[in-house]
């Protein structure tokens, strides 16, 4: 089971505010699709409700201990790591993609071995942060540049780095 973060953050590290995205990228939205298709998603319960959906075609988790989210690939349960879990047992062979948000992203970075990230060279006004990445712990694998609407955005793939005794 491999579990990965996937997130898009500008300048400061900000990740939303309001619990909403403040800004909308179609090819980071694509990229995202992408990566996640097939696989498990895996969301804070403010992430989803902003989504205001399960998404389609992939088996959706939402991590709340106040609401109850069910339908068709779509699960609550009230904490990550329960939810982790229930992905294992739904979708052994797939990947699991933790996709927000701040709570999440924190607690998930010690379990994350891939980090996808869209980092976008402009600042927004937001109340929620990505954490900063453990130094030495993780190391860049990829690496593409595109720009859109005259921002630049940066897709860098990080990977765990590996002990060698």
């Amino acid at each position: 089971m491999i579990i990965s973060i996937i997130v898009a953050f500008e300048k400061s590290r900000g990740i939303g505010k309001d619990g909403r995205i403040v800004w909308d990228f179609p090819c980071d939205r694509l990229h995202f699709k992408e990566l996640t298709m097939g696989n498990v998603v895996i969301f804070g319960r403010r992430t989803f409700e902003e989504i205001g959906r399960a998404l389609p075609g992939r088996i959706n988790i939402v991590v709340s201990g106040t609401k109850s989210f069910e339908s068709e690939n779509l699960f609550t349960c009230p904490s990550l790591s329960e939810a982790i879990k229930l992905a294992g047992r739904l979708a052994p062979a797939r990947k699991i993609f933790l996709c927000g948000g701040q709570r999440i992203y924190s607690e998930g970075l010690a379990l994350a071995q891939t980090i996808y990230t869209t980092q976008i060279d402009a600042a927004y006004p937001c109340d929620a942060f990505f954490p900063e990445l453990p130094e030495g712990e993780f190391t860049v694998s990829d690496h593409t540049s595109t720009c859109e609407n005259g921002i630049k955005l940066d897709f860098i793939t990080f990977v765990r780095c590996q002990l060698t005794l």
